[in-house]
C-alpha cells in the first residue's frame, strides 16, 4: 500500500468507476461540524447506494447509536431518514428502558439485518469496546459470520466503510486491543483480547494485548485517539510484535480521519488533527525491547474544510 507521506498528501478522491470501495478511521471525539470528516464519507458513497447504516456492537448504548449519527449527518445535508441501525450488539443499552439490546447478539446471521448491509453505501462502525464488534461479528471459530462477509461485499461492491475510536481499531488487519503507552516498550506482550477484560483499555499498568482485526484493509494497524493519548509507544510496540512479513502503523488523532481508497490504493488525512505513520518495510524490527532499525516516520497535518 502506497500509504506513505506522499501519498497521504496527494489527498487522493475515488474514482466514480472505482470496482472496490473506500474505508475511513475516524480517531474519537468527531465533532457534528467536522465537515471534511463528514464530506469525505458522504462523497465516496456510490451514487447506486443512498442507505447508510450504524453497527453499534461496540457502544455501551447501542440503542441510540444511529439516532446520534444522523444528527451527525444531518449537519451535512443528509436526510435522517437514510441512516438506520443494524441490531447486532452483545449489551444492553440502559438508556433503552423499553428494549434489551443483548437480545441483538444473533443479528449478524438475521437475514433481516444482512439485508440492511446489502442495500448500505455507507456502513459505520461506532466507538466503544472494540472487543464487543469481534465479538458480534466474529464466530468462536474465527470465521466470518454472515453479516461481516456481507460487509466485505459491499467494500468490494463501492461501499464505504468507517469507523471511528473503537470502531475504528478494528478496521486493519491487525488491531490493538489495549494496553498503556506507559508500559508499551517492555512489559509482555499478550496475544488473549481476554486479557482487556479486567482492565481499561490504556489503564496505567496495562500491558499491550494486539489481536487480529476486521481486515478490511491488509497489513495495517491502527492506533487511535493518538496524539491526545500519547499513544507513540504503543504504536511502534505493536508494529514491532506483530508477526507479519508486511505491517504499517497508522496513529489517528481525534477528530481526524484517514480515508483509503482501495480502487486508487491511496489514502489521505482530513480534519483536525495529524496522522502518524509507522513503517519498518525497509528497516528490521524485534518485539523484545521494540528494537527498530531503519523505520520510517511520518506525521502528516490533515486537510480541514472551512
Amino acid at each position: 500500500m502506497k500509504i506513505l507521506c506522499a501519498a497521504l498528501l496527494a489527498a487522493a478522491s475515488v474514482s466514480a468507476f472505482a470496482e472496490t470501495g473506500t474505508v475511513v478511521a475516524v480517531g474519537g471525539a468527531l465533532a457534528d461540524d467536522n465537515a471534511a470528516v463528514f464530506r469525505a464519507l458522504i462523497d465516496a458513497m456510490p451514487d447506486d447506494a443512498l442507505d447508510i447504516v450504524v453497527i453499534p456492537a461496540a457502544s455501551g448504548s447501542p440503542g441510540g447509536s444511529a439516532t446520534r449519527f444522523a444528527d451527525a449527518l444531518a449537519r451535512h445535508g443528509v436526510d435522517r431518514r437514510r441512516v438506520g441501525l443494524v441490531h447486532v450488539a452483545v449489551i444492553d443499552d440502559p438508556e433503552t428502558p423499553d428494549a434489551d439490546e443483548s437480545r441483538w447478539s444473533g443479528g449478524a446471521s438475521d437475514p433481516d439485518e444482512i439485508a440492511k448491509i446489502d442495500r448500505a453505501g455507507l456502513i459505520w462502525f461506532a466507538g466503544g469496546d472494540q472487543a464487543r464488534i469481534l465479538a458480534a461479528l466474529v464466530m468462536p471459530d474465527g470465521k466470518d459470520t454472515p453479516m461481516l462477509a456481507a460487509i466485505r461485499q459491499r467494500l468490494m461492491q463501492g461501499a464505504v466503510i468507517g469507523g471511528t475510536s473503537a470502531g475504528a481499531a478494528v478496521l486493519g488487519e491487525h488491531m490493538i486491543g489495549c494496553g498503556s503507552p506507559d508500559v508499551a516498550l517492555t512489559a509482555p506482550v499478550s496475544r488473549r483480547l481476554a486479557d482487556c477484560a479486567a482492565t481499561g483499555e490504556d489503564a496505567e499498568g496495562a500491558p499491550l494485548v494486539l489481536a487480529k482485526g476486521l481486515g478490511f484493509l491488509t497489513n495495517i494497524v491502527f492506533d487511535q485517539h493518538f496524539s491526545q493519548r500519547g499513544r507513540l509507544t504503543r504504536l511502534v510496540r505493536a508494529v514491532a510484535c506483530i508477526d507479519a512479513d508486511a505491517v504499517t502503523g497508522v496513529g489517528v488523532d481525534e477528530d481526524t480521519g484517514f480515508v483509503f481508497s482501495l480502487a486508487n490504493d491511496m489514502g489521505h488525512a482530513v480534519g483536525r488533527g495529524t496522522i502518524t505513520l509507522v513503517d519498518p518495510s525497509d528497516g528490521r524490527k524485534a518485539c523484545d525491547g521494540a528494537v527498530m532499525d531503519n523505520v520510517r516516520l511520518a506525521r502528516v497535518p490533515a486537510k480541514a474544510v472551512d
